[in-house]
């Protein structure tokens, strides 16, 4: 037996693209023998393990020190989180057999990471995320690059190795692994791609309806190309703290009519299968972009800014087309293109449906994890 224990203590409960990557982990290696055991403050993450009977464990922890106010009490929690974090591992390694740890949050990298190599356990630190400016600005940035010695680092793409070496960290210590899908379970091809002609163009977007993915410029981007696209139609998928505010704006615009918004869907592939272009207009923080890879597996184009990780997804005029973060006239201009060039539209998702295919298969993911864990 392989066991592994993941501790996981956000500043906040979501539901995203590293928590389902946690659990994709867990219920593939869970096959080749590994035993996972986790314990956590995220109320979500730990639902979805309860629901599979999976070990779990409720524990508290200091607030990851990501945000200003969890920094100004991370001072005075350090001493009882690192206390009470020790005796979990104790409990793990001694009475579980674990001999592994994956950490999943700053919170743990910082308070355990030399205790756990004390007590002879592997130490993997798991970076789903850019580090600008929670890290690169924090205070405690020194005790990351210290303990990052001591720890196995991955990270989802290149850009964020790149962010890595550029705080200090050692390359030997950081180790790039993509996102993996199982692309039989996307329905990769169930669905032609759509016809040359349609009553209805719909543009659609899959993501949290947050100020850092950028909805207020596909919107203004929508007002723009909505009289040379007459038949338009914008689905938004995905629920936020910004959503009041793209109602206001889409409504100022003009284009409250035709544009929509769905909320939170427990299966957005089935939405996306409507799509005729989906749009990731994010301005940061956009570390991978795995919703391009579950549009792409399913041939559909997408359009998406050139951030961080995406053009290591969106080759631009090969994969996809690539915007400027926050330049709502280049987003209308892309779609203009597409729309005006359905052979265009259809080849760049072809192109990419075949890049995804080679690229991202989860089997060469859980590999590439079961050598690191």
């Amino acid at each position: 037996m392989k066991n592994v224990l993941i501790l996981f203590f956000p500043l906040e409960s979501t539901f995203g693209g590293g928590e389902r990557h946690t659990l994709r982990l867990v219920e593939h290696l869970s096959k080749r023998g590994y035993v996972f055991y986790l314990a956590s403050s995220c109320r979500v993450l730990l639902e979805k393990f309860h629901e599979r009977r999976w070990p779990s464990q409720k524990t508290w922890s200091p607030p990851e020190p990501t945000s200003k106010w969890s920094l100004f009490l991370f001072p005075w929690l350090f001493i009882p989180g690192w206390f009470w974090l020790t005796l979990v591992l104790f409990r793990y390694r001694f009475g579980r057999g674990v001999k592994t740890v994956y950490c999943l949050s700053l919170t743990e990298k910082i308070l355990i990471t030399p205790i756990a190599r004390l007590l002879n356990m592997r130490v993997v630190w798991m970076e789903h995320v850019g580090f600008h400016p929670w890290l690169t600005r924090s205070p405690l940035r020194f005790l990351y690059r210290w303990w990052s010695g001591l720890a196995k680092i991955v990270v989802i793409s290149e850009a964020l190795k790149k962010q890595l070496r550029e705080l200090g960290l050692p390359e030997n210590r950081i180790s790039v692994i993509y996102y993996g899908f199982d692309f039989g379970e996307i329905g990769l091809g169930d669905k032609p791609a759509p016809p040359l002609h349609r009553v209805q163009y719909v543009v659609g977007s899959v993501c949290r309806l947050e100020q850092e993915k950028g909805l207020e410029y596909l919107i203004i981007a929508l007002a723009k190309v909505r009289p040379m696209i007459p038949n338009l139609t914008l689905r938004l998928v995905g629920e936020g703290s910004d959503r009041k505010r793209l109602e206001w704006l889409a409504k100022n615009q003009g284009v409250h009519d035709i544009t929509q918004f769905v909320g939170y869907q427990s299966n957005p592939r089935e939405w996306m299968k409507d799509f005729d272009v989906l749009v990731l207009p994010s301005i940061r923080r956009e570390s991978f972009g795995a919703v391009l890879i579950e549009a792409l597996a399913i041939e559909r184009p997408v359009i998406a800014s050139r951030l961080e990780g995406i053009p290591e997804i969106v080759h631009d005029g090969q994969t996809g087309l690539l915007t400027t973060p926050g330049r709502s006239d280049e987003i209308a201009q892309a779609l203009i293109t597409l729309y005006q060039d359905p052979q265009l539209a259809r080849q760049l998702a072809r192109n990419g449906r075949l890049f995804a295919e080679e690229s991202f298969p989860v089997e060469k993911m859980i590999d590439q994890f079961s050598h690191i864990l």
